[in-house]
């Protein structure tokens, strides 16, 4: 964890004994918590769980018959012109599978880890580089000055920067992009009175759920329509209004959280591990710092130049992980030294940062193994043609309710929105059609499917990547993700297509 997160307050239980006295041997035991026997689930690391489903993958692959599409290269107007590999849905044929055994498992890891090196090597720059940025400490003198300028109405700062990174998801297609913020929202949000699951909610959920919504977004909704021959990003009006509507919802959830927390901090499954950083950013101690100093002012400035940078390029130039990453690699090591820190000091906190991420990474390479090894043992295309027959002979809405079904459980296995599109659209096109389902419904089907379930599942190295970020246990995270997607993004979802459908959405 970074170096603000290194030394935790932790409560110590109550010892204290009862003043009754101990109940005879030969009384009636207390019947055992029933919650208790899924204790052991929350004490296991994430990995552990990732480890076993990759096994169970392995060993399907010694029973689901290969399979394969043939392929071809159609250009992508949405990615400036940049060519994508799709199926033709009349080609399935069998083919001998190749089941992956012992060998072939482990040497899975190492192709996933190669596979995810870019945005690995981005998280632990990121990661670095803001570690030693904090280490100056104009972040918690910038913080102090914008508590105080909003006073009493802080809180409006959550629902402004929802719609911005909803903005950002659901417009330019970013998400992992958005992985440094959070090391600057969670500061904030403590310092606001709230905890650090307020500020990992604040950019995670608007991202993911902003780019699950999309109006224009080039890497799912572009991708899709680009595929299934649909006018680029038509349907702005509709989808707009839809994206608006689910990012009022967000805010407001996050704000009831939010709130609920401040009235009572000891609910935050954070209150232990937020204790350092209470003492960091909390009111009292704000309060006892002194007015921004220039050195702060100046360093704050080209925080804030390298963000915009970061943004022109993913925007203007296309720019990915690498030149990313180079940004930041370069805020980094000149920020800190702006700001008073040693050549020593900065190298040590940076190296520190970077050393926090390992679980992160070796997280996010294990999510790459699933896909591996299905595509490897030829297996991958048999159950996306398993998926897609069984929209057959069904009423519509319900095969467009399926058709998001299997967008969602494609999404735990791909992982790629765009490269979701590219597999699965080639056979959702002429499927739809024969359904009698506009395709600008069957689009709309995969992309609000991308968003239900791939977000969830603990092999979604990026969420566990995130929640680490933050300091926030995982699995209390993913407690509240799941409730989120389950209480309002997938009922919104299912009531969208239900009405695009009837309303016959073109």
């Amino acid at each position: 964890m970074p170096f603000y997160l290194s030394e935790v307050c932790v409560m110590k239980p109550n010892t204290e004994r009862p003043s009754s006295a101990d109940p005879a041997p030969d009384a009636p035991q207390t019947l055992p918590d029933p919650t208790q026997k899924w204790q052991f689930i929350s004490n296991l690391h994430p990995l552990s769980i990732v480890f076993v489903i990759i096994v169970l993958f392995a060993l399907l692959t010694y029973v689901i018959p290969g399979g394969a599409y043939d392929r071809y290269e159609v250009p992508i107007s949405a990615l400036g012109g940049e060519t994508r590999e799709v199926l033709d849905p009349e080609s399935f044929h069998n083919i001998p599978s190749n089941p992956q055994g012992f060998l072939q498992l482990w040497t899975a890891f190492f192709d996933g880890a190669v596979e995810a090196a870019d945005i690995s090597f981005l998280i632990m720059i990121c990661s670095g580089a803001f570690t030693a940025i904090i280490a100056t400490g104009a972040i918690t003198q910038g913080i102090h000055s914008l508590v105080k300028r909003f006073g009493s109405k802080s809180y409006e700062i959550i629902p402004v920067c929802v719609f911005a990174f909803g903005l950002a998801g659901a417009a330019a297609g970013l998400y992992e992009e958005t992985i440094p913020f959070i090391l600057v929202l969670v500061p904030l949000t403590v310092s606001m009175g709230f905890d650090s699951m307020v500020g990992l909610m604040v950019v995670h959920f608007a991202v993911a759920f902003g780019a699950s919504t999309p109006f224009l977004n080039p890497f799912n909704l572009g991708v899709g329509q680009a595929l299934a021959e649909v006018p680029m990003m038509s349907g702005i009006a509709v989808r707009f209004i839809l994206w608006v509507i689910m990012m009022t919802l967000t805010s407001a959830y996050i704000l009831r959280y939010a709130f609920k927390v401040k009235a009572n901090p000891q609910l935050s499954i954070c209150y232990e591990s937020d204790c350092k950083k209470r003492e960091m950013y909390g009111a009292s101690a704000l309060d006892e710092l002194e007015g921004m100093s220039k050195r702060s002012m100046l360093v704050l400035l080209m925080v804030l130049a390298g963000f915009a940078l970061v943004v022109y390029g993913v925007l203007q130039h296309g720019w990915w992980f690498g030149e990313i990453a180079s940004v930041f690699l370069y805020m980094g090591i000149v920020i800190p030294l702006v700001g008073g820190l040693s050549v020593n000091e900065m190298i040590s906190k940076f190296m520190e940062g970077m050393a926090s991420t390992l679980s992160a990474v070796l997280m996010i390479s294990a999510s790459r193994v699933i896909t591996t090894i299905l595509t490897n043992s030829n297996t991958m295309d048999t159950i996306l043609h398993f998926l897609s027959g069984s929209l057959m002979e069904m009423p519509k809405i319900i095969s467009v309710l399926v058709m998001f079904v299997i967008s969602a459980v494609c999404m735990l296995l791909v992982q790629s929105m765009s490269g979701l599109a590219a597999t699965m659209m080639p056979i959702m096109s002429p499927l739809s059609d024969l359904l009698g389902i506009p395709r600008q419904v069957m689009v709309s089907s995969y992309v609000f499917g991308t968003g239900a379930l791939g977000i969830l599942v603990p092999w979604e190295g990026i969420n566990y990547a995130m929640s680490n970020l933050a300091g926030v246990d995982f699995f209390g995270y993913l407690k509240e993700l799941t409730k989120f997607t389950f209480l309002i993004y997938i009922p919104f979802s299912v009531i969208s297509l239900i009405l695009m459908t009837v309303f016959n959405f073109t």
